[in-house]
């Protein structure tokens, strides 16, 4: 992970002079493992960027999607906000903070559920 950690005590997110407050999961076995939340009190909602594939990962707002995400794992990242329908709001510049921001940090996209327990069965091997 490009951040180095996935200890909240360690983390701090600042969005426009407000400290948001920032979830990462542990990562273990399962993409969704890897999810991180962002409680935005300013906003008054909660952001996620989950993990949906080996290089992407979705960032959801309130549980709606906003886009997806590519991170090379050197700082670029790369966003298809798609199209917003007639029912969703448009994508404001604090989502997009978010979004780059977050998929930077702890980059993109995860391995299989198979794969990740067989790396850790792997590790316990002597």
């Amino acid at each position: 992970m490009p951040i180095g950690t996935r200890d909240p005590d360690h983390l701090t997110l600042l969005v426009d002079g407000v400290e948001e407050t920032l979830r990462p999961s542990k990562g273990f076995l399962t993409r969704r493992s890897y999810r991180v939340e962002v409680v935005a009190a300013a906003r008054e909602c909660r952001y996620l960027l989950v993990p949906d594939s080996l290089g992407t990962s979705r960032l959801l707002q309130d549980e709606r999607p906003l886009g997806v995400f590519t991170s090379t794992g050197d700082g670029r990242v790369s966003a298809d906000w798609g199209a917003a329908s007639e029912s969703e709001r448009a994508r404001e510049p604090y989502d997009a903070f978010v979004g780059y921001g977050l998929a930077a940090a702890f980059g993109t996209g995860a391995e299989p559920m198979w794969q990740l327990t067989l790396n850790a069965a792997l590790d316990l091997w002597p």
